[in-house]
């Protein structure tokens, strides 16, 4: 065998000292090397590639950062779903938790876990193939995320390449994106000196810093990265030097600290909850000395295969739980109480009061969500009151100091009728909500046309609240389906929307009457009928006219969907019967709604020849971008994924295809171009 040229074993040296150092710098923060005879090596590579271009690598220290700004970002599909955990914010939660968990496990006596703080920054979806890094993902809704790879490349503490002699076929690790509070102090020093508006806290600052077009500028705010949950092929196991496959979280956290990932060094391995609650408590003091923004401690059971066994609820794994620390409270002045009334006309109290700042932001508004909290709270006009963010999260009035009320203070309740229409406000017996049961009252219809063109909905881009505001004001729209008889001009005579801006939101409502039947009926706003629960219903419920059939008729059948309780089942039961409900459904579909599912919904129409195939996408394809190929796929009933395996049933390669062509070729899996994907989406069609 001939000895590699000699440029090209020089560049792989200087790559291999390179990301040691790094790693050694950015991971184990015990540098190895001088800045001064690093920036050297880096030099040598540069011009080493520079003048050969071809000996550039994915996981050379030069791709860390480069490249043209992304015009966008793309949606992807995460390989394992990205739940949320449920919350405990005081140690009866966190006992009932583990008293669930005994029980569903069916078992007594104690029970290891670990704890890991909950760093306060953001989730990512990292997937390595044959060892190197090839995407990146934001959370997103849990199953799909945004595609940012070009951004997470430039995070030092995020491997390019796995530190194993022998990877697996597939890897997926998740872990938290954040910025150090040093990072994000002089962050905003550099904002406040060029003018510009800073950032409210870090976890604000990495979000936004994540989403930014031009990975130059990701680089320049040097995001940190801590790993915590690994993900292998079930039939992997290690070889040669590598660390054996993982039985426990703990194990994980070694085995991805191996592989050259920045786990954090404060997880511990607790043999009892007695063991995780001196942990919380010692860390909800300690937190405060360490570099970055923590707001609780995340608890795991450690065995993977109890982990299993525990299984999830439909949002969040039971194994698992966060353990928030208490919120950070401050006094304030309450100046005033007002109204809101929402879309289903419930009327919620809101306290107004001086503002304060409150884990990292300025607060002036907390909700007292109704009637109850607003007498159990006892207000009075100037109160002080004393407010805190739940979970971190939500501003709420805690408690108010009555000792220091102003003498002949006046006691604050709900009015008898509605802030909006003047309608008397009406309070069901048994209920803690008061409503507005007034159809016609504008601020049911402006939250109705809101929640129809939100992003989860029917996605209208460009009508936004204050157009809202002015469309329902102005008497021009009295429903949802009064947003279809819009035109340019009318829109375009409206304060601050131009003729182009007119014209553009035309077209995305014309747009929109494609959007699937299950963001259809999340959009119509029924009480408790969530994202979630739509795609559930539209699943097992084909069309309006079927969900209609069943909540009149056949109610059984709606509580037999997964998910789908009675309170859920009573309030579609009252939708559809409601006269002004059933006369929009048919306005709708006068206006071209089809209220149904269609075959580009995958599972949802009849079974085509690509029903159950999985496909894999790689390489630069002629004339279809990723995602619309992607969608093609997906619409005549195929699955797309991102790595290969013997149950991929075609690959689509395109230019530059890589290693997923050869790992298809080794493993005989039938190999398309575009054209190919073409001619097969076409026979699956007919």
């Amino acid at each position: 065998m001939s000895a590699a040229p000699p440029n090209q074993a020089r560049a792989g040296e200087l790559r291999r000292l390179l990301q040691r150092a790094a790693h050694a710098y950015y991971v184990l923060d015990a540098p190895e090397m001088e800045d001064s005879v690093y920036d050297g090596l880096y030099k040598e590579l540069l011009e080493l590639e520079a003048a050969q271009p071809e000996l550039i690598t994915p996981d050379s220290p030069s791709q860390r950062v480069g490249g043209t700004p992304a015009e966008g970002f793309s949606s992807v599909e995460h390989r394992i779903g990205l739940l949320s955990l449920d919350n405990a914010f005081n140690p009866g939660d966190l006992e009932a938790w583990y008293s669930r968990l005994l029980k569903v496990l069916d078992r007594t006596g104690d029970l290891a876990m670990v704890g890991e703080l909950k760093i306060d920054g953001n989730a990512l979806a990292l997937s390595y193939e044959q060892g190197l890094l090839v995407q990146a993902a934001t959370r997103g809704d849990g199953e799909r995320g945004e595609q940012i790879t070009a951004n997470v490349r430039t995070i030092a503490s995020v491997p390019l390449r796995l530190q194993l002699e022998n990877p697996p076929a597939w890897v997926e690790v998740r872990g938290e994106a954040l910025i150090p509070d040093d990072t994000f102090a002089a962050i905003n020093a550099e904002r406040a000196a060029r003018g510009e508006a800073l950032f409210a806290n870090p976890r604000n600052a990495c979000a936004g810093t994540l989403r930014q077009l031009d990975p130059k500028v990701v680089a320049a705010r040097r995001l940190d990265f801590f790993a915590y949950t690994l993900h292998l092929p079930e039939e992997w196991q290690s070889a040669g030097g590598d660390p054996p496959r993982p039985s426990s979280q703990w194990q994980s956290l070694q085995w991805l600290q191996a592989a050259g990932f920045k786990v954090n060094p404060n997880a511990e391995l607790l043999p009892n909850l007695a063991a995780v609650q001196a942990f919380f408590s010692a860390w909800d003091t300690g937190r405060r000395a360490l570099p970055y923004a923590t707001d609780g401690v995340v608890v795991k059971l450690n065995d993977l295969r109890l982990q299993d066994a525990a299984g999830f609820t439909q949002k969040a794994p039971r194994w698992a739980i966060a353990l928030k620390y208490a919120a950070e409270e401050a006094p304030s002045i309450l100046l005033r109480l007002t109204c809101q009334v929402g879309r289903t006309g419930v009327v919620t109290p809101v306290a107004e009061f001086e503002p304060v700042p409150l884990a990292g932001t300025t607060v002036s508004r907390a909700t007292l969500h109704n009637a109850g909290r607003l007498a159990e709270l006892d207000l009075h006009a100037g109160d002080t009151i004393v407010v805190r963010k739940a979970g971190e999260i939500i501003p709420e009035v805690v408690r108010v100091l009555s000792e220091l009320r102003p003498a002949g203070a006046v006691r604050l309740e709900l009015p008898q009728v509605c802030p909006e229409c003047g309608s008397e406000l009406v309070r069901e017996e048994g209920e803690a909500a008061t409503r507005c049961v007034n159809s016609s009252c504008p601020a049911i219809l402006r939250g109705a046309l809101r929640h129809w063109v939100s992003k989860g909905a029917l996605d209208v881009d460009g009508l936004g609240a204050k157009l809202i505001e002015q469309l329902v004001d102005r008497g021009l729209v009295g429903s949802i389906a009064d947003l279809y008889g819009l035109d340019g001009a009318l829109l375009a005579s409206l304060e601050r929307i131009g003729a182009k801006s007119a014209d553009n939101l035309v077209v995305a409502l014309a747009a929109s009457k494609q959007q699937p039947w299950h963001r259809q009926l999340y959009g119509l706003g029924i009480h408790h009928v969530g994202e979630v629960n739509a795609k559930a219903l539209a699943k097992a419920f084909p069309s309006a006219a079927d969900l209609a059939t069943a909540t009149a008729n056949t109610p059984e059948s709606i509580t037999a969907v997964f998910g789908i309780g009675a309170e859920i089942a009573q309030s579609l039961q009252q939708w559809f019967a409601t006269p002004a409900n059933q006369l929009l459904l048919e306005d709708l579909e006068r206006l071209g709604f089809s209220l149904a599912a269609g075959p580009e919904e995958p599972g949802t129409g009849p079974e085509t020849p690509l029903t159950g195939q999985t496909f894999v996408l790689t390489g630069s394809l002629p004339s279809l971008s990723r995602s619309a190929a992607q969608a093609l796929i997906e619409a005549a009933g195929g699955k797309v994924s991102g790595s290969v395996s013997k149950k991929t049933s075609y690959l689509v390669a395109g230019e530059e295809a890589g290693s997923k062509l050869s790992k298809a070729e080794s493993l005989g899996v039938a190999v398309l171009d575009e054209a190919g994907l073409l001619e097969l989406l076409k026979a699956g069609s007919g």
